[in-house]
């Protein structure tokens, strides 16, 4: 009867050890702004600024929520997809650049790469998008002009 009692102990102290371990093991750490380099927060925006130029903002946000539990994914895809623009990058700046407004910089496409790696860049790009969105609404609404005849 001791013995038996000794396993069932045993066993809820492995088990307990081993979900304590499991816990540590896939712990998301939350970062905050005061995380990112200036680098970071300057890449963020300009990222924001374009976002905003092409009127995505609100679209980029819900992308975003959605896609936050991803992101050092998604900059280990962009890392993966180096080594194609770097033998690209003439060629698709040449083609895309008359249509989409701008050009792909390879330097700028690694900054960003590195800015995702960061658990924070994905909440601190979303609060920028936020900021934005309101001082355009701000604006807007101060000088009485409707959406629809803002946009070209």
């Amino acid at each position: 009867m001791c013995a038996g009692s000794y396993r069932k102990k045993g066993k809820g102290e492995f088990w307990k050890r081993i979900g304590g371990e499991l816990a540590r093991a896939f712990a998301v750490e939350r970062g905050t702004e005061d995380d990112l380099l200036h680098e970071d927060k300057e890449t963020l925006d300009v990222v924001a600024a374009k976002v905003m130029r092409m009127g995505m903002a609100v679209p980029a946000i819900a992308f975003l929520e959605s896609m936050r539990p991803l992101n050092f994914i998604g900059s280990q895809v962009l890392l993966f997809f180096r080594p194609i623009l770097d033998l690209a990058v003439d060629g698709v700046n040449t083609a895309t650049s008359p249509l989409l407004g701008f050009s792909i910089d390879a330097s700028f496409y690694v900054r960003v790469q590195r800015a995702l790696e960061k658990r924070a860049c994905v909440e601190a790009l979303i609060t920028r998008l936020e900021t934005l969105l309101a001082e355009e609404e701000e604006n807007r609404k101060r000088t009485g002009k409707p959406e629809s005849e803002e946009k070209p």
